[in-house]
């Protein structure tokens, strides 16, 4: 090689002070520059082939749920008075629908306390669950079926209408006598009562209105 006039690699980097200087701190020069390019390389492919969204997709979704959440009506305080052998309340609650679920929260003395939930076939009291049709049974004695705490909760006829008429106020009545009990059932806006007139069973729900001076 020599005789040719090309000297070797070696010699010519001890030569030149520049070339040294770099590759005697490549090593150094590629950690501080080239490793953290290759690693956000490294990353931005991973997030490519995983089909992760993009940092300000994310940002977006997390500001548009926050704003939907602010839109959203505060919740309506109900006095709720439940009055069966199975479970006994006198206080405020605030009744939540989901396509899921129905569910009561229970609040005393401005604190909650827990929730009667509603699903297809059970139905949960606090931290119990039971299906429904044994639940009703124990909660309104044998004229009941598994829909019916569901049913007042949400407004609906009870036992397909029977005995239904308007009364004053267009308030929706039902008076029936089934299985030697009587049952009387009225409903109005911001007003929902049940009583079985032959046990004491009671459900009356109604619209919390703030005293105003």
């Amino acid at each position: 090689m020599a005789g040719y006039g090309i000297e070797p690699l070696a010699v010519l980097i001890a030569k030149m002070p520049f070339l040294n200087a770099i590759f005697r701190h490549f090593p150094a020069f590629f950690g501080a520059v080239l490793l953290p390019i290759f690693l956000v390389s490294c990353a931005s492919m991973s997030d490519f082939f995983t089909n992760k969204p993009p940092k300000e997709v994310l940002e977006k979704q997390a500001r548009e749920a926050q704003e939907a959440k602010a839109k959203q009506p505060p919740p309506e305080f109900k006095l709720i008075t439940i009055k069966t052998p199975m479970f006994r309340f006198y206080d405020y609650g605030i009744l939540h629908t989901r396509p899921d679920a129905i569910e009561l929260e229970l609040f005393k003395l401005g604190r909650s306390i827990g929730s009667i939930r509603i699903e297809k076939s059970k139905i949960c009291f606090l931290n119990d669950c039971y299906r429904k049709w044994p639940a009703a049974k124990n909660f309104f004695g044998k004229v009941s079926y598994g829909d019916l705490f569901e049913d007042i909760l949400l407004g609906k006829d009870i036992f397909g209408g029977i005995g239904k008429v308007i009364g004053p106020d267009n308030t929706l009545i039902q008076r029936f006598q089934k299985s030697g009990e009587i049952i009387f059932y009225e409903r109005k806006p911001g007003h929902t009562l049940f009583r079985n007139m032959s046990t004491g069973v009671v459900i009356a729900i109604d619209d919390y209105q703030e005293d105003t001076p």
